[in-house]
């Protein structure tokens, strides 16, 4: 039976989701996000004229979260990184070292419901973040500046 024929489903939108960045700190400037999403390694074994797929290893893929560059120097999203372990350098807060890990703090993806409550929620574990790439400045466009936030974690987990 196809959604559309039953008048009591609703698909889930793109547009309803939120992204939480260690305790109770939501990025509610989040423009985008992928999903995490994970690829399993294969091994063939060949038996006379027979080929047997086994599957291997699972390996979660990188998410990337893209966020609108609210200003001030971005430290409003320096204070995020500071609560996951990160630390600015610096008297003004210029640049990001990697002090110390805090490998539980958590990157949780919620999405929602028509209403705005909570119906599926992604938690990675042991999340990192990998790169971050300021946005692309231009005379010709008056779009927002985003910045981009790769994300590597180990696994994660749906409820």
């Amino acid at each position: 039976m196809s959604f559309w024929s039953n008048n009591t489903l609703e698909p889930l939108r793109k547009f309803r989701f939120q992204i939480q960045i260690g305790e109770e700190s939501t990025l509610w400037y989040a423009k985008n996000v992928t999903q995490p999403s994970f690829e399993v390694s294969m091994s063939e074994y060949q038996l006379i004229n027979h080929k047997i797929k086994y599957p291997g290893i699972v390996t979660w893929n990188d998410i990337e979260i893209t966020i609108v560059d609210v200003g001030e120097k971005g430290k409003g999203f320096y204070k995020k990184l500071t609560e996951i372990g990160y630390n600015p350098t610096g008297d003004d807060g210029d640049g990001v070292f990697k002090n110390q890990y805090n490998g539980e703090s958590d990157f949780v993806i919620t999405k929602l419901k028509a209403d705005g409550t909570p119906l599926e929620t992604w938690k990675l574990k042991n999340p990192f973040i990998k790169a971050i790439k300021y946005g692309d400045l231009d005379y010709s466009s008056d779009d927002l500046l985003e910045i981009t936030i790769t994300v590597a974690y180990d696994t994660a987990t749906l409820t």
